[in-house]
């Protein structure tokens, strides 16, 4: 299977490789746990209103046994009792990030700092929730259909799930 947001590049073959060979070093460079940054992912999928992305970042998480109502009720804002304070406060972190980019104070930053997490990971913060406003923008622009592992989700950000790939 070809995923749909694949497809909707396909006309720019340099880019859409570009693209995934970023997406997988954003994943997995740095201190930051790659579950965790998936979790960064599908927050800011819900906050910039991307049903897809949301939709396959959710079911990223339940292939990491989190249930569809916890990944809900993060996605929704509610602290995960699966991540630490420290990890729960960068999550709020990236939903900032990734509602209002310059919404971004220094208190917000220094807050993360006083809870232990370091410059470069506040870097790496920012980077995921970047990396994801930009494909966020693509699946929704160019109105990317959920694929058929999608059905079921049942998360939406505002506009109707029903529109699944044939």
């Amino acid at each position: 299977m070809v995923p749909g947001l694949q497809r909707a590049l396909n006309y720019l073959p340099e880019t859409t490789d570009a693209l995934w060979t970023l997406s997988l070093s954003t994943a997995r460079e740095g201190t930051i746990r790659e579950e965790l940054k998936r979790v960064f992912f599908a927050v800011t999928a819900y906050e910039v209103e991307c049903e897809y992305c949301t939709a396959a970042h959710m079911l990223a998480l339940m292939g990491k046994t989190w249930s569809r109502q916890e990944c809900v009720e993060l996605i929704e804002g509610k602290p995960s009792p699966r991540l630490t304070a420290k990890e729960n406060a960068a999550v709020e972190f990236a939903r900032a990030v990734g509602r209002r980019p310059a919404g971004v104070t220094d208190d917000m930053t220094e807050k993360l700092r006083a809870l232990g997490w370091t410059d470069a990971e506040i870097v790496e913060i920012v980077a995921s929730v970047a990396l994801m406003r930009y494909t966020t923008t693509v699946a929704s622009a160019l109105d990317v259909p959920l694929e058929q592992a999608m059905e079921g989700v049942g998360v939406s950000c505002g506009v109707p799930l029903d529109r699944l790939e044939s």
